[in-house]
């Protein structure tokens, strides 16, 4: 259902589609740039009302789904503050990440994509945002950056065979930092203000550089980048900042939370249905009050019909397929709701209808998520109720669903599934919910 309030109506464009978790470093993303069918649309008008201020979907190209979910949550935390839509560049924290990786020693002969929603507001605070204009301007406007994967397979080619090959040189954070600048194809510009910001062999970061001041250079510190939060204690919404949405890390793993009067929580998915119920409750009342509730869950292409959803009905027709862990971003849900009826996605809802969902008999239908897997895609799905979005059917998300070994090659073994697992594991939620 789409919540009504007295904000005025946003129109989405095809454009409009684009996965918190820490509990999987992978993505099970369709992110090879050779899927590619068709070319790429946009402009239309598919709805006339959004539930959570989204920016434009993306495509990723390979598999930092983490990434595209963590920035389209402060994205559409943005946009609730100000009305404006803040396009920043996963390429950048991508960049980071990889130089963490290898400068920390923990690189092999390939780098690993993988990561979560921690790992991802943790480069935030140390690095900074960028918008994509200003990292990679070429991409500036582009659904799917093939940046990404051309710098990936050249970064890996250095650490196999080339510069970075041997440890001693991942130790020099100058020559990590050269053969990143030269992977990603960076202008001398960018790599300029770049080191005035951090140094060449990064002797600074934006969490101890940089607390009091900006460190411009068009590089944005979280607490420079507004953020529409509700105080847990006034229920009032307020105009605060992505630093305090993100808040301090207290402790190790994934089981740490994050300590600020507005810091957002991982939440694990419980097993019973008590738990279950009283955590989608939480996620209904974010929904209400149109927050980005960032999910981590488990993929199995099997179970995608071509109206874009995930079907547990579908999965067991077709029995398991490619899987793997992958994190999305909440925009509406549909439910029947007892005395109400069903209270459809997409459909605007009165207060009193939303103070109904709330009870013990409502019966969730689906999660209806932004994705980062791109817009038009006959190759997936064949059409969606917004392109790019997925209805992750409740049955599907409680599963069990059959879970299969990975092949060293990384493909799923669909011949070896022993296993069973609940595909929703974890949601993000922000405080007092």
């Amino acid at each position: 259902m789409t919540i009504a309030s007295s904000t005025p109506l946003r129109w989405l464009s095809l454009a409009l589609i684009a996965s918190a978790g820490v509990l999987t470093p992978a993505c099970a993303a369709d992110e090879s740039p050779d899927a590619v069918t068709g070319e790429e649309e946009g402009g239309a008008a598919v709805d006339d009302i959004t539930s959570v201020d989204h920016t434009d979907v993306k495509r990723q190209s390979i598999g930092n789904c983490w990434i595209y979910a963590a920035a389209t949550w402060f994205e559409a935390l943005a946009k609730g503050a100000t009305g404006e839509t803040l396009n920043a560049s996963e390429s950048w924290l991508t960049y980071w990440h990889w130089y963490e990786q290898i400068a920390n020693g923990d690189a092999g002969e390939d780098i690993s994509t993988g990561g979560s929603f921690e790992t991802a507001v943790s480069l935030v605070l140390r690095y900074g945002v960028v918008l994509e204009k200003d990292f990679i301007p070429e991409e500036a406007n582009s659904e799917m950056s093939m940046r990404q994967s051309s710098a990936l397979a050249a970064i890996n080619a250095s650490l196999k065979s080339g510069a970075l090959k041997d440890a001693a040189a991942r130790r020099n954070k100058t020559l990590v930092r050269a053969e990143l600048d030269k992977a990603w194809q960076l202008s001398g510009d960018v790599v300029g203000r770049m080191n005035t910001v951090f140094g060449a062999a990064v002797t600074k970061t934006i969490d101890r550089s940089y607390k009091t001041r900006k460190p411009g250079n068009d590089i944005l510190r979280a607490a420079d980048i507004a953020a529409r939060l509700k105080d847990p204690q006034t229920g009032q919404f307020i105009q605060g900042t992505l630093a305090d949405a993100i808040g301090k890390r207290d402790g190790e793993g994934w089981w740490a939370t994050r300590s600020g009067k507005f810091a957002w929580q991982g939440v694990r998915y419980p097993a019973d249905a008590a738990g279950r119920a009283a955590v989608m409750k939480r996620v209904q009342r974010a929904l209400h009050d149109r927050q980005p509730v960032v999910t981590t869950w488990d993929v199995d292409f099997n179970a995608l019909t071509s109206g874009s959803r995930f079907s547990m009905a579908e999965l067991e027709r077709r029995g398991p397929g490619r899987q793997g862990g992958h994190l999305t971003v909440a925009h509406d849900y549909q439910a029947e709701v007892p005395g109400i009826g069903l209270l459809k996605a997409g459909e605007q809802a009165t207060p009193e209808q939303m103070d109904a969902a709330l009870s013990d008999g409502t019966k969730i239908e689906f999660l209806r998520v932004k994705n980062s897997w791109g817009g038009i895609r006959p190759d997936r799905w064949n059409e969606a109720a917004i392109p790019g979005f997925h209805d992750l059917e409740l049955a599907y998300l409680n599963g069990p669903i059959k879970k299969c070994a990975q092949k060293p090659d990384g493909e799923t073994d669909t011949t070896n599934c022993t296993m069973q697992a609940t595909p929703l594991r974890q949601l993000v939620l922000p405080a007092g919910y």
